[in-house]
């Protein structure tokens, strides 16, 4: 809560000399308009409309979905690049991952109406190798891409994704590689520098990190000084999957970070809730993500984006409680015999074709008050393992995981329907 201001006016001293004098009354000097500290800022109603779905890839049928993706928009493109998906296969318990090169670019149109339309154009090019689970930016040059992995290699490798209006295809532009490599970390950009959080140098992932770096886009054309620059980490877990947006308080624009998972690690599934001042260089950690019934709530691989002045927005979840049972049954143990092994898996083709899908609450974090609220439910499958992406204030999120082994290729678009501040 602000605290109440307090407005002192102080009257001129008058000196009354000899002879009348004479005053005339002045209107008063028009209210100062409400400090942002007395304001109190409603959460945001969010609409949503699929607007694409993936095209089928060359030689299929049917348009497929993927997971982690590189994902960016530049003027009137979105791109979308990489992924895994099991293409087709019915899925199980330890069936490899079908990853992907391909690159997707979504042009967007205006007719004389005004009405917004899409297409979807050739990229006229591919990643130099199939990619998953790297991490993008948005910046004023492209798409910047982040790590990731190939199938069981992670790589330290940074580029940027450009579309040439003028050859109608996308180019690539090497950009300084991490200094470790780097999977399942999230990225987020503030101004002219962009940050990346947690991750893993394993694939499949082992235990997170508190990776923390961050490359200053200004210096680009400075061999020594265009690096990525490691960062003091939060004080916490280190975490893959980690959810992360920038968001302002008192003006300033923080980044916050909250839940992940860090597998083998106690907590396993994680809650907290972390504030980044770039200005000062610090950490806060500022408690839990809270779900409706008040209860600490993990969240992670979700996609997140910042509502301005002060909301922090994360899309869906994931159930613990489920995904800690199928990795129990799966886990191989030696004690078990054949018979109990085959038990096994017949429950987890259960869990896994009933899986009721994650959970589709949208929840809003108040950066100024430090409350959480939900604020709705995602109208399709709520899909995880993506990013959301800024295209001119309108919140794209491009498919994901909905489920084990499953994915959505649906592109969704979230228009951000702002309520009216009110003074406190």
């Amino acid at each position: 809560m602000s605290m109440p201001r307090f407005l002192f006016c102080f009257a001129p001293l008058v000196v009354l000399l000899a002879g009348p004098v004479s005053v005339r009354a002045q209107a008063p000097a028009p209210a100062a308009p409400p400090a942002e500290a007395d304001m109190i800022h409603p959460a945001p109603k969010i609409e949503w409309e699929a607007i694409a779905e993936l095209p089928p890839r060359a030689g299929f049928e049917k348009a497929e979905g993927l997971a982690g993706v590189f994902a960016g928009a530049q003027g009137d493109v979105l791109m979308i690049a990489g992924g895994t998906n099991y293409s087709g296969q019915g899925f199980s318990p330890g069936l490899p991952r079908a990853w992907w090169p391909d690159v997707y670019v979504l042009q967007r149109k205006y007719t004389p109406e005004q009405k917004t339309v899409y297409e979807w154009l050739p990229a006229g090019a591919e990643l130099p190798r199939s990619l998953a689970y790297g991490a993008s930016a948005n910046t004023p040059d492209g798409v910047l891409c982040i790590g990731g992995a190939e199938m069981n290699k992670v790589t330290d490798e940074c580029f940027l994704m450009k579309w040439d209006a003028t050859e109608k295809k996308v180019v690539f532009e090497n950009y300084p590689k991490l200094p470790l490599p780097l999977a399942c970390a999230t990225a987020v950009r503030i101004g002219n520098t962009v940050y990346v959080l947690g991750g893993s140098s394993q694939m499949p992932p082992g235990r997170g990190t508190n990776t923390f770096l961050a490359l200053d886009l200004t210096k680009k054309g400075d061999e020594k000084a265009f690096v990525w620059k490691a960062l003091p980490a939060w004080d916490g877990p280190g975490r893959i999957f980690p959810i992360a947006a920038a968001s302002l308080e008192n003006g300033l624009e923080s980044i916050y970070l909250c839940g992940g998972r860090d597998p083998g690690g106690e907590p396993d599934f994680l809650t907290d809730l972390h504030k980044f001042n770039p200005a000062k260089r610090d950490w806060a950690i500022l408690g839990d993500i809270v779900d409706p019934r008040g209860h600490a709530s993990s969240v992670m691989a979700a996609p997140a984006f910042h509502v301005p002045p002060h909301h922090l927005v994360i899309v869906s979840g994931t159930d613990q409680d489920l995904v800690r049972m199928m990795e129990n049954n799966t886990r191989k143990i030696e004690a078990v015999d054949a018979e109990e092994e085959t038990a096994r898996a017949k429950y987890n083709k259960l869990l896994i074709d009933n899986y009721p899908g994650y959970t589709r609450t949208v929840m809003a974090y108040d950066a100024e008050v430090g409350e959480w609220s939900s604020i709705g439910n995602f109208p399709g499958q709520a899909c995880l393992t993506t990013p959301s992406v800024n295209w001119d204030g309108a919140i794209i999120i491009p498919g994901g995981e909905t489920g084990p082994g499953k994915r959505s290729p649906k592109i969704w678009q979230a228009t951000v329907r702002k309520k009216a501040a009110v003074v406190e």
